[in-house]
């Protein structure tokens, strides 16, 4: 992913909460702390100017990394469902052990299926209907099938 938490949408993470059943009094809360940045430009050591963003997760904020990995949830779900529905086939490393379709890390992403278009074109689906609904982008020049 590029930007990891620059780009996610504040929309999509309401929606995510809500689909997996946070209380939304939680929801509300975890909202007003994602919502409530705000930035100035220091110039001449003044601070100038007010910034207020309308997406994304700061950096270094506690909650951050682990509303980033709620954000990959839906990407999993996504994966997880075309696995059931046939479209994909992960990998086994020995007959006795699930499949692994996907290995997940910070913003670095491995997916595995069988060398068949049909999946390449569905691993591409998925990644584009999640970087439609998160906000996050696809590093293109990191990705390769």
């Amino acid at each position: 992913m590029s930007k990891a938490y620059d780009r996610v949408e504040w929309e999509f993470i309401k929606a995510l909460l809500q689909k997996m059943g946070f209380h939304d009094h939680w929801i509300k809360l975890m909202m007003e702390c994602i919502s409530s940045v705000q930035y100035r430009v220091l110039l001449n050591g003044q601070p100038r100017g007010l910034i207020i963003p309308q997406r994304g997760l700061r950096q270094g904020d506690p909650l951050s990394p682990y509303l980033f990995i709620l954000c990959t949830e839906a990407l999993i779900t996504n994966i997880k469902k075309s696995e059931r529905e046939k479209q994909l086939t992960g990998i086994k490393v020995a007959r006795a052990c699930p499949s692994i379709s996907h290995l997940l890390f910070a913003d670095d992403s491995l997916f595995f299926c069988k060398a068949q278009k049909e999946e390449c074109h569905t691993i591409l689906r998925i990644l584009k209907e999640y970087e439609k609904a998160s906000g996050q982008l696809i590093n293109f020049d990191k990705f390769s099938i």
